[in-house]
C-alpha cells in the first residue's frame, strides 16, 4: 500500500454528486494503491454509500465550507503525505491552495461565464497540474459536467458503468416496494412558483394514476417547519417511528425517508416524475424510466441562456428519459406529460 493520500473535494449537493460518481470511481479504480480521502458535504452524507471502492475514507464539511474546516484541511495538507488532489467542487478557497502547496498535483474543474468571468482567474489556473474548463458562456450545446470531469481525471472505459443497486435491508420499506408504483417528489418552492393548489396537485395526481396502479410520494424535509396536511386523500407513512396511517388511498405519502431507504424507495418505482434536480439524477443512475419537469422561470434572455446551458450541463442521455417545462396551467401541464406516461 501507498503511504502516499489522494484527496477529492466534492463537498456539493446530492444531485451534483451523482454528476461526479464516474470520475470518482474512475480515480479510485485507477489508485488501487493509495488511500482515498473523499471530502462531502454534510447534504451528501447519507449517499455516500453511492461512492463504491476500497480504501476510502469520508470527511464531511459545509456545503459553503467554514473558517476552522478551510484551515483544518490546510493542516491536513501540510501534515499528510498527498500526492494528488481533486477539485471536483468549484469552490473558490480550493483554488488558492496550488498556490501554498506547489510539489503537490492539483486536478481541476474550472469555470467560465459571462462576460469574462473565470473561476479561478487565469493566474491562479497557471498553479494547476491540469484542468478542464467547463465553459459555460458558450451559447452552442456543449458536454455534459460528468464527461467534464471523466475527461479531467482520464476516464477509458467505454463501457457501461455496473449499476447502483443496492441490497434493501429495511423490513419496514419492503412491504411497500412490493407494489407497483410510480413515484413523484413534491419540491414546495417549485409548487410555490407555479402557484398549483391543492386541487391541481390532486387533478395531477389523478392524471398519473390512471397508467400507474400506485403513487409514492415525498416531500423536502424541514424540520423546522410544520407538516402540511395536503387537502387531497393519501396514506401517510412516517419513517421516523415506522408508521403507517392509511387513509385508503393509491397515494403514499413517506415522510422522513433519507438515504439508501429513499434510493431504493426512488429505483424501485416503475416512473420517476419530478422536477429537474436529486431524485431526477438519483434516478437516472440505473437509467429508470424519468419524466423531469424542468421548471424555467425566464424574465429576460439571460435567464433563457443560463437555462438552456444548464439543461446541455446536467440532463441525462438514455432512452426512457424524458422531460417537459411544466406550466402554470396545471390542465395545459397534464397534457404536456401524457406521452409521456403512456410510455
Amino acid at each position: 500500500m501507498n503511504k502516499n493520500q489522494i484527496i477529492i473535494l466534492k463537498n456539493d449537493a446530492v444531485g451534483d454528486l451523482t454528476h461526479s460518481l464516474t470520475a470518482i470511481e474512475s480515480i479510485i479504480n485507477s489508485h488501487p494503491n493509495h488511500f482515498i480521502i473523499v471530502y462531502l458535504s454534510e447534504r451528501s452524507k447519507k449517499f455516500s454509500f453511492l461512492i463504491r471502492g476500497k480504501n476510502i475514507k469520508f470527511k464531511f464539511i459545509n456545503y459553503r465550507i467554514t473558517f476552522i474546516q478551510k484551515i483544518n484541511l490546510f493542516l491536513s495538507l501540510i501534515k499528510e503525505p498527498i500526492d494528488k488532489i481533486y477539485i471536483l467542487s468549484p469552490k473558490k478557497f480550493y483554488y488558492y491552495l496550488p498556490v501554498i502547496f506547489k510539489k503537490k498535483k492539483f486536478y481541476a474543474i474550472c469555470i467560465d461565464g459571462h462576460d469574462g468571468y473565470k473561476r479561478p482567474a487565469n493566474y491562479l489556473r497557471k498553479f494547476l497540474f491540469k484542468y478542464i474548463i467547463n465553459d459555460r458562456s458558450i451559447k452552442y450545446k456543449r458536454p455534459s459536467t460528468s464527461k467534464i470531469q471523466s475527461i479531467l481525471v482520464g476516464y477509458k472505459n467505454k463501457n457501461q458503468n455496473q449499476p447502483f443497486s443496492f441490497e434493501n435491508k429495511n423490513n419496514f420499506l419492503e412491504s411497500f416496494l412490493k407494489k407497483k408504483y410510480a413515484y413523484f417528489h413534491i419540491k414546495a418552492s417549485i409548487i410555490k412558483k407555479l402557484n398549483w393548489s391543492d386541487r391541481d396537485l390532486s387533478l395531477f395526481f389523478s392524471e398519473i394514476l390512471r397508467y400507474h396502479e400506485n403513487l409514492f410520494i415525498t416531500r423536502d424535509i424541514e424540520s423546522n417547519k410544520e407538516k402540511k396536511i395536503y387537502a387531497f386523500k393519501y396514506n401517510l407513512i412516517d419513517f421516523n417511528n415506522s408508521n403507517l396511517v392509511a387513509n385508503n388511498s393509491n397515494i403514499y405519502l413517506f415522510d422522513n425517508i433519507e438515504g439508501i431507504d429513499l434510493y431504493n424507495l426512488i429505483n424501485n418505482s416503475k416512473k420517476i416524475i419530478a422536477f429537474h434536480g436529486m431524485m431526477t439524477n438519483l434516478g437516472s443512475l440505473n437509467k429508470k424510466k424519468i419524466l423531469d419537469l424542468f421548471f424555467c422561470e425566464i424574465n429576460k434572455y439571460r435567464d433563457y441562456h443560463n437555462y438552456r446551458n444548464s439543461f446541455y450541463e446536467f440532463k441525462p442521455k438514455y432512452i426512457g428519459y424524458d422531460f417537459i417545462i411544466p406550466s402554470k396551467n396545471i390542465h395545459k401541464t397534464i397534457k404536456k406529460i401524457q406521452y409521456s406516461l403512456k410510455q
